[in-house]
């Protein structure tokens, strides 16, 4: 045997273990996904008094992609969910589900719209990085409630910044705009 094997074979095992937690602080954090909602949550949630949900896949064209990046340049996984509520014939609103990149793991939001468009909510669903989750306070989402789509988003004005989670405070922000101005162009956005 070499004699730096010698050596390890000497340090009892009760040291070894003890110093185990000091050499799990040296590997980067991992993300820790959070799912907060489901979808079918966070429908009730936004149109508790809907008596159905209509969903379907919305998948911009090139053209409609280029616009939503001129309009606000963040990455998304290029397909959003829309689920229309309704409680009878009445249309309450329509709820988007998308994913937008954090720092560099996908938080997946829920944005309400009411009949006019206006934000009646945004929800975080799911969240997977290891910073940033403030994102989901009600204090941050609440600040979005009644914004259209004919009046922009200014991130660090209209939506603040949380210290620590300016990634996924911008990158939200971002794509709550880009919700909005889909919202706008109604049924001309492929299935």
């Amino acid at each position: 045997m070499s004699r730096s094997s010698d050596a390890w074979s000497s340090i009892p095992l009760a040291s070894l273990a003890a110093a185990l937690p000091a050499l799990a602080t040296l590997t980067p954090p991992s993300a820790q996904a959070a799912q907060y909602l489901s979808i079918e949550q966070a429908q009730k949630a936004a149109f508790p008094e809907a008596d159905r949900f209509e969903a379907r896949v919305l998948r911009p064209t090139p053209e409609q992609q280029r616009a939503l990046d001129a309009l606000a340049p963040v990455r998304q996984r290029g397909e959003v969910r829309q689920i229309e509520a309704w409680a009878g014939t009445q249309r309450l609103g329509t709820l988007y589900v998308d994913d937008v990149i954090g720092k560099v793991e996908w938080i997946t939001y829920a944005l309400a719209l009411g009949p006019d468009g206006s934000v009646r909510n945004l929800e975080i669903l799911e969240y997977r990085e290891t910073h940033g989750f403030e994102v989901r306070t009600p204090s941050w989402r609440k600040q979005f409630a009644g914004h259209k789509a004919d009046a922009p988003l200014h991130f660090g004005e209209d939506i603040k910044n949380i210290s620590g989670a300016t990634l996924s405070c911008s990158h939200l922000t971002a794509g709550v705009q880009r919700l909005l101005w889909l919202h706008t162009q109604g049924n001309r956005i492929p299935r």
